[in-house]
């Protein structure tokens, strides 16, 4: 089936242009933008699945990139996107006017833009500094808080806040939530170059400004909830850095992917699992026999070189096709023709003594076909389509040949073009939504799934899930977000705890303790490798399970593990251990590695404590195992005592240098990942 949208007409206008659309089923008409709702479908899921577990912002500006903004919004939230991003408030009430009542943010604004219906519409607005005066006016006088998200400029040099500008800013808006008027829930900027990856540098630098920023606003005070830089090119390029999680963040927004395009030059969309939504399509006007030397279009740039047939397509730069791009592709029958001379405002030619057959392999380069001069293969009424998916040329093709982008390819169509819309899966014309049926993917194979998979002894989950980080500005923050992560753990879970000394291990714990309400009490187990803190019946979390503190610095192996017996209380214990990388995933098929990074340069706690350590349990005998301090077999009470007094001593010299290790004014960013089925959904915290 077929849904058509047609060019703009009518009374009704919106700056402007009409916005009195109608809607009928047809055959493709004589000119057609066809946009497949079932691939913008798949390529949200695919994207969904790349972004392991953030937030997906579909970026649905200039009328969904020339897809249609209603039709591609509501499919996109169909498939899993959790808001709707525009550049301008317009755009944002337009959907808004159509019944969409999804989360948007709209980010670019001007002296006309009216925030007062941006507030009574629910629209989240980007604040880049001289807004917030306006915004503050609207929502005294509707009433509404704003939704804000801060925009902070780390190098494009468009909008945002500059780095000097920040602080002032960040104040001003603390003001404002204090007063009720708005509600922070996002940080954000643009990135210059993440579509080449060769400079990645220039990437970093951004995303470091950027974490700057957020430290600063936290420490104001301000809780964002989201902190999103990436785009297209950064979420499909994010597996090359060390590090993908420093550039995903907390959520993505995503516009070209979206459509099915690429945004590198040496990579199709099939390489990511996209697939391209819009077909741009006409039918033949005119097909006419020449001699050699025929002059073709304006300016007669093109001579045939002999007789042959041209044929008339009736696309011009009116329709948005670039009057630039010769020897662009047109695609008829099976076979590729170029574009020759000048494009016009309603029409181009192309020369079928040029064409080439298309196979699966691509375009053969090399010889014609047939001789065209005699018989020609293209016929008036026939279909030709300039670009689209599979055999189809593709946007990025018209793109080079004009010496500009697919994202102007496509956002260009113009509304002369109408839009047509289909799917492969159940459409409901009422709100044009498609099905979560995996149909709409049946007729494309899904590059494998990102996430994990099992190494080759099929021991341990390889890949993670999904990346989390927090960037706690204090010793009260890091127990925070430990408070709240205890919250989602129960007896069996297995947590991998790294950090340099004094990252805040042992910090993070005690706030993991005090949410599972276990014995108070928690120290770094440096000296005695294993300690159990029992749940309290008294405590928050009554018949919970209990928390086992492990330090595995010193333990080489698995095996050693194996020696401290932490198979007996792994099922009925949450159990954290620091340093246990390669050492402890055999435990559990699933954990948590957390990573806690403090700032470089900083100075943690002499390195000589571990040799003082070691050489100080070696002199005992023994280690304390899982906090039992019980007798061993065969051992006498006198070195019991002893034990226990040198425990003793022990417990106290450990809090002495853990008193030294943890600077708590110190910002950190904390780094979760979630490995193996029981964490196979992202942690919201």
């Amino acid at each position: 089936m077929v849904v058509r949208r047609a060019a703009a007409r009518g009374t009704g206008t919106m700056e402007g242009v009409s916005v009195t659309t109608s809607w009928q089923s047809e055959e493709p008409s004589e000119r057609s933008a066809v946009i497949d709702l079932s691939a913008v479908w798949h390529n949200v899921v695919r994207l969904t699945q790349l972004a392991r577990g953030r937030k997906l912002i579909a970026v649905v500006k200039a009328d969904a990139y020339g897809h249609g903004a209603p039709e591609v919004a509501r499919t996109a939230l169909s498939a899993g996107a959790d808001l709707l991003g525009t550049a301008h408030v317009s755009e944002a009430l337009a959907l808004r006017y159509a019944g969409i009542t999804a989360p948007v943010l709209s980010w670019l604004h001007t002296t006309s833009t009216d925030f007062f219906d941006a507030l009574e519409h629910n629209v989240s607005l980007g604040i880049s500094g001289w807004e917030l005066d306006a915004v503050l006016t609207a929502a005294r006088e509707t009433g509404k808080t704003a939704t804000l998200h801060l925009k902070i400029d780390t190098g494009l040099g468009r909008n945002g806040s500059t780095a000097g500008q920040w602080p002032e800013l960040v104040e001003r808006v603390v003001a404002a939530q204090n007063e009720g008027l708005v509600h922070v829930e996002g940080i954000f900027t643009h990135l210059s170059v993440a579509d080449e990856p060769a400079r990645g540098d220039e990437t970093m630098e951004q995303l470091n400004a950027l974490t700057d920023a957020v430290r600063i606003a936290r420490k104001a005070g301000l809780k964002p909830a989201m902190i999103h830089a990436a785009n297209t090119p950064a979420l499909l390029s994010a597996d090359q850095l060390e590090d993908p999680d420093y550039i995903l963040r907390d959520a993505v927004r995503i516009g070209l992917g979206i459509y099915g395009l690429s945004p590198f030059e040496d990579r199709p969309p099939k390489d990511f699992g996209l697939i391209p939504a819009m077909t741009l399509r006409t039918r033949v006007a005119n097909v006419k026999a020449v001699p050699t030397g025929q002059g073709v279009s304006y300016g007669l740039t093109y001579r045939t070189e002999g007789p042959t047939h041209l044929a008339l397509i009736p696309l011009g730069y009116a329709d948005g096709v670039p009057r630039v791009a010769t020897g662009a592709p047109v695609y008829i029958g099976g076979r590729v023709y170029p574009v020759v001379g000048r494009i016009a405002m309603d029409q181009c030619v192309i020369d079928l003594a040029q064409g080439q057959t298309v196979t699966p392999e691509g375009i053969p380069a090399g010889t014609p076909v047939v001789d065209e001069a005699v018989d020609p293969m293209v016929h008036i009424g026939d279909e030709a389509v300039l670009f689209g998916a599979g055999d189809y040329p593709s946007a990025t093709e018209w793109a080079d040949a004009s010496g500009s982008i697919n994202y102007e390819i496509v956002t260009r169509v113009s509304p002369r073009v109408p839009r047509e819309y289909t799917s492969h899966s159940h459409l409901t014309l009422g709100d044009v939504t498609v099905s979560r049926s995996a149909s709409a993917l049946a007729a494309h194979s899904l590059p494998q799934d990102p996430r994990p998979t099992r190494d080759s002894s099929g021991e341990s989950y390889t890949q993670p899930n999904w990346t989390l980080t927090r960037y706690p500005s204090s010793a009260e923050e890091t127990q925070l977000i430990a408070q709240k992560l205890a919250t989602h753990l129960k007896a069996g879970d297995l947590l991998m705890l790294n950090g340099e000394l004094g990252a805040g291990k042992t910090t993070f714990t005690q706030g993991l303790g005090a949410g599972m309400g276990v014995r108070e009490g928690i120290i770094s187990p440096t000296f005695v490798l294993s300690r159990k803190h029992p749940n309290l019946p008294a405590g928050p979390n009554p018949g919970g399970p209990d928390l086992v503190h492990v330090d595995a610095y010193r333990l080489d192996t698995s095996a050693d593990i194996d020696n401290i017996d932490l198979e007996d209380t792994v099922e009925s214990s949450v159990t954290v251990v620091e340093w246990g990388t390669g050492k402890v995933e055999h435990l559990s098929e699933s954990r948590l590695v957390i990573d806690i990074v403090r700032p470089r340069g900083a100075v943690g706690a002499p390195s000589a404590a571990f040799s003082l350590n070691y050489e100080i349990n070696q002199s005992a005998g023994e280690t304390e195992q899982s906090g039992a301090g019980a007798q061993g077999p065969g051992e006498s009470s006198a070195a019991a005592e002893e034990s226990q007094s040198l425990a003793s001593a022990l417990d106290a010299l450990n809090e002495e240098w853990d008193e030294d290790e943890e600077d708590t004014d110190e910002p950190r960013t904390i780094i979760m990942r979630g490995y193996g089925p029981r964490w196979f959904e992202r942690l919201d915290l």
